[in-house]
C-alpha cells in the first residue's frame, strides 16, 4: 500500500512537471540549434520585435516571402529584452542604437549581426510646419558644429552614432520666424520607454535619454521651453496629424513613405537594424 502511494505521488509529480513544461514556451535550446548570425537564421526560431517598427516590417516581408518565423511582437522594446533574458525567445530584432544600451557593460546580451544598410533617423513634423522645420534643421547643425551633439551621443550610447551625418563648416544662423502650438514652448511627442533614446529614471520621475537631451538642446537654441507628450508608438503619427505636438523626436526612421506624408529633417543620428541574442 505504501509503495503504491509513493508510486502515485511520483506519477502525479511527473504529470505536473510535464504540464508545466508544455505550458511554458521557451526558446530553441537543442544542442544542434544553429547560432543566429543573420536574418537568414530566423527560420523556425522565436524572434522578438517591437510592433510598428522597421524591424517588424522587415520580419513581415520575410514571412510574406515564405519564411517560417515565430514572431513575438511587443508594444515596448523593453518587453523584447525581458523575454530574451528569460529565455523565451532566441533573439531580438532591433535598432542598433537601442542594442548599444543593452549590450553596454552587460554579460547578458551580445550583438551577433549588424545590417550594412543605413537607417538614418530624423525629426518629424506635420506638413505646413516648414518654418519650424527650417529652424530645427539649423539648430541641429549648430549642435553638430559646437560638438554638443557628439557629447550627447557619447553620454547616452557610449559611442557617437551622429558622426559625419552633419558637417557644417560654420555656425548657422537660426531662423526666428516660426510658430509653435504654445507660445514659447516646443511640444515634443515621444514614446518614453525606448532606452537609450527616451526612457525614465528608476523612480519614473524624469525623462532621460538621447532624444530627450537633443530636444532640450534644440529648444534652448530656439529660445523655447520644452514640453514632452508621452505617446504610444502605434499612435504617435496620428497624434502629430491631430496637432497634439509640434514635432516627434523619438527615433523616427526616415522612409519614403513617411517623407510623403510628413516633413522629416535631414538625419541627426545614424542607425542600422541588428540582432541581439543571449550572451
Amino acid at each position: 500500500m505504501k509503495a503504491k502511494r509513493i508510486l502515485s505521488i511520483l506519477c502525479a509529480a511527473a504529470m505536473l512537471f510535464a504540464f508545466a513544461s508544455c505550458g511554458e514556451s521557451t526558446a530553441t535550446d537543442t544542442p544542434d540549434a544553429a547560432p543566429i548570425s543573420s536574418p537568414a537564421d530566423f527560420e523556425g526560431r522565436k524572434i522578438s520585435v517591437q510592433t510598428a517598427t522597421t524591424a517588424s516590417d522587415s520580419l513581415d516581408e520575410m514571412i510574406a516571402a515564405g519564411a517560417t518565423i515565430d514572431v513575438y511582437p511587443y508594444e515596448k522594446v523593453t518587453q523584447c529584452f525581458d523575454d530574451l533574458k528569460l529565455g523565451r525567445v532566441d533573439a531580438v530584432y532591433v535598432d542598433s542604437v537601442v542594442s548599444a544600451y543593452y549590450i553596454k557593460d552587460s554579460a547578458d546580451f551580445v550583438r551577433t549581426w549588424l545590417s550594412d544598410v543605413p537607417e538614418p533617423m530624423g525629426i518629424c513634423l506635420a506638413k505646413g510646419s516648414e518654418d519650424l522645420a527650417a529652424a530645427i534643421e539649423a539648430a541641429l547643425d549648430a549642435l553638430n558644429f559646437s560638438g554638443q551633439m557628439n557629447q550627447i551621443a557619447v553620454d547616452n550610447f557610449g559611442d557617437d552614432f551622429t558622426a559625419d551625418l552633419r558637417t557644417p563648416t560654420e555656425a548657422p544662423a537660426i531662423p526666428t520666424e516660426f510658430k509653435t502650438m504654445k507660445d514659447g514652448v516646443l511640444t515634443v511627442g515621444m514614446e518614453v520607454g525606448y532606452p537609450p533614446m527616451e526612457y525614465t529614471t528608476d523612480d519614473g520621475a524624469e525623462y532621460i535619454g538621447f532624444d530627450v537631451d537633443v530636444a532640450k538642446a534644440l529648444a534652448e537654441l530656439l529660445g523655447l521651453e520644452v514640453e514632452f507628450v508621452n505617446t504610444s508608438w502605434d499612435g504617435i503619427f496620428a497624434g502629430l496629424e491631430k496637432g497634439q505636438y509640434d514635432c516627434i523626436i523619438s527615433a523616427v526612421s526616415i522612409t519614403p513613405e513617411r517623407q510623403e506624408k510628413y516633413i522629416l529633417t535631414e538625419p541627426y543620428v545614424a542607425n542600422q537594424l541588428c540582432i541581439v541574442t543571449a550572451a
